[in-house]
C-alpha cells in the first residue's frame, strides 16, 4: 500500500512546539552532543529502547507491512501484529492500525503505538489522525526530541490543523526520565504556530519534586519570531544594594523597535526600573541607522534620599553615502551611583563620563568633514572642579588628499590638507578657555615594491590661538599665557622599511616575516610654555607610537625632534593552525640633540621636567606574543629607561583555554613613578575556572596592589554541574572608593556582592552572566 502524499505528523509539530515552549528570549535549544562530553555528557543514553528506524528518503513511495492484513467491505483496512506505515521522514508502528478510506481519510492505533522521526520518538496508547483535515488526538503520550534533549508526558494531545494543537496535563524537561531535577507541569497547553505562540494554564516548575515557580496563566513564544514577554530573571546580593531581584520583560513593538523593561528590587534601597530600546531606521532605500538607549531610575533611594539614575544613548547612523554622525550619552545621577549600584571595578572606580557628538560628511572632491562637540561628567568627589577636563563645544575638522599627476613613470608626491577649529570651554572659572585653530599641510611620495617601502614627507604645522582673558586672581589667571598665541613648526620625515619573508619546515608550514625599518624625523624647537593645555597629554609608549612624528597626543604642544628611530619586527606564522608561535618587535629612538618640549608645570631646570628628553638613546620598547601551544598564549611589553637603567613600564600577560571551559589568566602590570610625587605601580591579577571532578569546578579571580599591600579585587565561587542542570555561587569583593592619594591603605573602601547563576539546559540561564566579566575568556 502507498500513500498518496506526505503528510506533518502530528507528533512533530507538538514536539517541536513544546521544545520552544520556554520563556521569551530564552536561548535556543542546541542540537544534543555525544554522551563521552559535551553539554549532555553527564546524561545517561537519550530516551528508552525503541525500534530502530531508517527514514525513507524524499521522493521514495510510502510502504505498509504487518503480520497481517484484513480488507473490510466498507474500504477499511486493518494490519494486525507489528504494523507499519512508512512514509518519507516518519513512521508510525503499533500492534493495529486501522486505514478508512472515503471523502475523509483516516488512520487510527492501538496497542503500544509509535511515532517516529529521525530525530524524534511518541509512543501512545492509541491515536487517531484525520489524513485530509489534519486533525487528530493522541491519548497517554510520552515523547522524545532527541536533537533538544528534550522530553515529556501529556494525558491528551489533540491536533484541530497543522497550525493549532491543544495539550492535557503536560510536562517537559531535559532531564532522564528517571530522574526528573527539573520538570516544567501544565494542566493545559495551546499552541498556535500561525501566530508562533503558546498559552499554558495553572503552569508549575518543580525542582527535585517541590514546586519553585507556579504561573496561573503564561503566554510564551514558540518558534525563533520576536515575541513579547517575560525573560529570566536576575538576582544577587551586594553590600550597598542588599538583596537585588530584577524580572526583565521583552516587549516587541515593531519589527524595528523593541523595549526590555526591568523592574528591579534593592531590600535597602526600594524598587526601580532599569531597561533598554533599540530602533532601526532607514534613510532613503538603503541607509539605516542604529539607536538604543539604557536607563535604570529609582524615584525614592531609602538610603540616600531622592531619586537616582543613569542614562545611556548610543544613536549611530548613515543618512546617506556622503554623511553619517554618531551621538554616546553617558549620564548618572550623582558621584556615588557607580559604587552603590554596579558590582563591576572598572565602573566602580570610574572618573569620568564622556559624552560626545559626530558628524561626518564627505561632499566630493575627496574631501572630509567633521563636527565634533564633547563633554565629560565627572564623578570622582576627589577631583576639584579645576581638574575637570576642558570641554569640546565644537571643533569643525576638514582634510583631503590631492594628487599631484605623474612624474614619468612613477607617481607624484601627494598633498594632505588637515585643518580644525575648536572652542574649549571649562566649568570652572579658574581655567583659561578660548578658541585654536589649526591647520598641517604636507607634501609626501611613497615609493615601494614588494621588498621595501620608503616615503619621505614635510609638513607644516600652523596653530593660532584666541584665549579669553582670564581673572587675574584665578590659577590660570597668574599664568602668562599669550591669549593670540601663533605656532608654525617645520616637520621633515622619512620612513623606511624592508621585507623579508621566508618558509620553513618540508612543506612550508611556517613562514616568518622580518621587518626592518628605520624613522627619522626633525622637528626645530619651538617655546610654548605661553600656550595652555586642553586636551593634550603623554600617550602610553607603544611600537606604533616611536614612529609617529609628536610623542604627545592633541595639538597643544608639538616636541622638537632631531632622531633617528630603528625598529625590527620579526614573525613566525603557522599557515596550518592559523597560529603565530612568535612574534618579536623592538625599537628606539635615538636623539642627535635634546628634546626641550615639556608640559606644565614648567620647572626651573628644564633638563629635570619628566617630560624633558636629552640626547642619545631613549627608552627601548620590546613587545612579545607567542601562541605557546594550541591552549597557551602569552605577551609581554617593557619599556627600558637608558638613562635610568631600569625597565620604567612593563605588561606581562599569560593565558590558557582548555577543554570542558579550563581557563587560567595571568597579568602582571608596573610602572616607575617619574618623581617624588608619582606612585609606583605595581599589581598582578590571576583568574581561573577550572573543574574539580566532572560535577564540580571552582572559579576565582584576585588582584593585588603590590604597593598599598592590599586586594583590589577578589571572587571565589563553586559551580556545579548534573545532566540537565548547572549553578555557580561566587562571593565577590572590590573597591569601590580608592583614595587617590600616595597611600591607599586603610582608606580604600570596599564593597561586597554574591553572584549566583543557574542554567537549566537547553532553556537558559536565572541569573545573569556575569562570570563572562570577571574571568577572561570563561563562557559558562
Amino acid at each position: 500500500m502507498e500513500s498518496g502524499k506526505t503528510r506533518t505528523p502530528l507528533a512533530i509539530a507538538i514536539a517541536a512546539a513544546l521544545g520552544a515552549g520556554g520563556l521569551a528570549g530564552s536561548q535556543s535549544l542546541q542540537p544534543v552532543e555525544a554522551a563521552s562530553g559535551g553539554e549532555w555528557g553527564l546524561c545517561p543514553a537519550f530516551g528508552p529502547e525503541r525500534p530502530a528506524y531508517q527514514p525513507l528518503a524524499e521522493g521514495e513511495p510510502g510502504k505498509a507491512s504487518a503480520d497481517r492484513a484484513e480488507y473490510g467491505t466498507d474500504g477499511t483496512v486493518t494490519l494486525i501484529g507489528d504494523a507499519i506505515v512508512d512514509e518519507p521522514g516518519r513512521r508510525v508502528r503499533g500492534e493495529r492500525l486501522i486505514y478508512r478510506q472515503g471523502s475523509e481519510a483516516s488512520v487510527s492505533a492501538e496497542g503500544n503505538l509509535w511515532l517516529q522521526t529521525g530525530d524524534m520518538a511518541v509512543q501512545a496508547e492509541r491515536g487517531e489522525l484525520n489524513l485530509d483535515t489534519d486533525a487528530g488526538r493522541l491519548e497517554r503520550a510520552h515523547y522524545w526530541l532527541e536533537s533538544q534533549h528534550l522530553s515529556g508526558v501529556a494525558e491528551t494531545i489533540v491536533q484541530d490543523d497543522r497550525q493549532h494543537y491543544r495539550l492535557g496535563q503536560a510536562t517537559f524537561s531535559t532531564c532522564p526520565a528517571e530522574k526528573r531535577d527539573w520538570e516544567f507541569q501544565a494542566r493545559e497547553v495551546n499552541l498556535n504556530r500561525e501566530t508562533g505562540r503558546g498559552e499554558a494554564w495553572h503552569t508549575t516548575l518543580r525542582a527535585g519534586g517541590v514546586p519553585v515557580f507556579y504561573a496561573p496563566y503564561l503566554n510564551f513564544p514558540i518558534d525563533d519570531r520576536r515575541q513579547s514577554g517575560l525573560l529570566y530573571p536576575t538576582f544577587g546580593n551586594s553590600t550597598e544594594g542588599g538583596f537585588e531581584y530584577a524580572q526583565p520583560y521583552y516587549w516587541n513593538i515593531a519589527p524595528n523597535l523593541d523595549a526590555t523593561l526591568t523592574p528591579t528590587l534593592l531590600t535597602k534601597r526600594g524598587l526601580g526600573l532599569g531597561g533598554q530600546v533599540r530602533w532601526l531606521h532607514q534613510f532613503g532605500s538603503e541607509d539605516l541607522g542604529r539607536d538604543q538607549l539604557d536607563f535604570f531610575y529609582l524615584p525614592d533611594d531609602r538610603v540616600e534620599g531622592g531619586s537616582r539614575w543613569s542614562l545611556g544613548l548610543d544613536s549611530s547612523g548613515r543618512v546617506n553615502p556622503d554623511l553619517d554622525y554618531r551621538v554616546d550619552i553617558n549620564r548618572v545621577s550623582d558621584d556615588q551611583f557607580f559604587q552603590d549600584f554596579s558590582t563591576n571595578l572598572e565602573q566602580s572606580t570610574t572618573s569620568h563620563l564622556r559624552s560626545d557628538v559626530r558628524l561626518n560628511a564627505r561632499p566630493g572632491g575627496g574631501w572630509n568633514l567633521g563636527l565634533l562637540a564633547q563633554r565629560y561628567q565627572t564623578i570622582n568627589p576627589d577631583l576639584s572642579e579645576y581638574q575637570y577636563p576642558y570641554r569640546i563645544m565644537p571643533r569643525l575638522t576638514a582634510s583631503n588628499r590631492f594628487g599631484l599627476g605623474q612624474w614619468g613613470e612613477h607617481v607624484a608626491p601627494s598633498l594632505s590638507v588637515r585643518a580644525d577649529v575648536t572652542r574649549f570651554a571649562h566649568p570652572s572659572s579658574e581655567r583659561i578657555v578660548g578658541d585654536r585653530a589649526h591647520a598641517a599641510i604636507g607634501l609626501g611620495q611613497t615609493f615601494d615594491d614588494t621588498w621595501y617601502r620608503l616615503r619621505p614627507q614635510v609638513t607644516l604645522d600652523t596653530t593660532s590661538y584666541h584665549l579669553d582673558d582670564a581673572d587675574p586672581n584665578t590659577i590660570d589667571g597668574n599664568r602668562a599665557f599669550d591669549t593670540s598665541a601663533t605656532r608654525s613648526v617645520p616637520i621633515s620625515s622619512i620612513d623606511g622599511s624592508l621585507f623579508f619573508e621566508r618558509a620553513y619546515g618540508e612543506t612550508g608550514r611556517y613562514r616568518a616575516l622580518l621587518e626592518p625599518r628605520l624613522y627619522y624625523l626633525y622637528v626645530p624647537y619651538r617655546d610654548q610654555s605661553d600656550i595652555p593645555l586642553f586636551d593634550t597629554g603623554q600617550p602610553t609608549l607603544s611600537y606604533s607610537q616611536l614612529f609617529r612624528p609628536n610623542r604627545y597626543s592633541g595639538g597643544d604642544r608639538i616636541a622638537d625632534e632631531n632622531a633617528l628611530t630603528y625598529g625590527l619586527s620579526w614573525s613566525l606564522i603557522d599557515t596550518q593552525q592559523g597560529t603565530v608561535p612568535l612574534s618579536l618587535r623592538v625599537a628606539q629612538r635615538y636623539r642627535f640633540e635634546d628634546s626641550e618640549t615639556v608640559l606644565p608645570p614648567n620647572f626651573a631646570t628644564p633638563e629635570t621636567h619628566p617630560s624633558y628628553r636629552e640626547a642619545g638613546g631613549s627608552t627601548v620598547l620590546a613587545e612579545v606574543y607567542s601562541d605557546v601551544t594550541q591552549n597557551w598564549n602569552g605577551s609581554f611589553t617593557a619599556e627600558y629607561d637608558t638613562d635610568r637603567e631600569r625597565v620604567s613600564r612593563s605588561q606581562t600577560r599569560l593565558g590558557y583555554r582548555g577543554e570542558d571551559n579550563r581557563v587560567l589568566n595571568f597579568s602582571w602590570f608596573t610602572r616607575e613613578g617619574i618623581n617624588e610625587s608619582d606612585r609606583d605601580y605595581r599589581q598582578g591579577d590571576v583568574s581561573f575556572a577550572w573543574p574539580l571532578s566532572r560535577r564540580w569546578s571552582m572559579l576565582g579571580r584576585v588582584g593585588y596592589d603590590f604597593e598599598s599591600e592590599q586586594v583590589v579585587q577578589s571572587l571565589l565561587g563553586v559551580g556545579y554541574e548534573s545532566c540537565c542542570w548547572s549553578a555557580r555561587l561566587a562571593f565577590k569583593r572590590y573597591i569601590v572608593r580608592p583614595d587617590v592619594g600616595t597611600d591607599l591603605g586603610d582608606d580604600a573602601e570596599y564593597s561586597n556582592a554574591v553572584v549566583f547563576q543557574v542554567e537549566l539546559k537547553g532553556l537558559g540561564g536565572i541569573g545573569g552572566n556575569q562570570f563572562r566579566d570577571d574571568i577572561l575568556g570563561f563562557d559558562p
